[in-house]
């Protein structure tokens, strides 16, 4: 109730100010995690997963597991703040396009669309 009646006393355009200053900090740590981790580094990590995932998870039709594994221990791999932003419906969106874009590359040396 008490935060209820603070935020009722505070401005509209003052809310909307802190909301927006606290969006930008938020863009800028997660840009300063990735420049600093290296897109390349994280994408890296996540190609090791996908090898033990294929080495532990036997099977021809485990795709789907296979991946929900690799997404879990990639965001275990992730800083607890990151992992609170980032939802894992996201996370597993962006590795299974990178999963996409690696097995292309392998088909023909080419990223070309050839494997969608």
């Amino acid at each position: 109730m008490e935060l209820s009646n603070f935020l009722s006393q505070v401005p509209v355009p003052v809310l909307i100010l802190v909301i927006a200053l606290l969006v930008i900090v938020t863009a800028v740590v997660v840009y300063q995690y990735a420049k600093a981790k290296g897109l390349e580094g994280i994408r890296k990590d996540v190609y090791a997963l996908f090898l033990v995932a294929e080495h532990e998870i036997k099977g021809t039709k485990q795709g789907q597991q296979r991946l929900k594994w690799v997404v879990q221990q990639a965001r275990g791999l992730l800083p607890k703040w990151l992992q609170t932003l980032l939802s894992e419906d996201a996370l597993m969106k962006t590795i299974d396009w990178w999963f996409k874009e690696v097995k292309d590359l392998l088909d023909d040396g080419k990223v070309n669309g050839s494997q969608n």
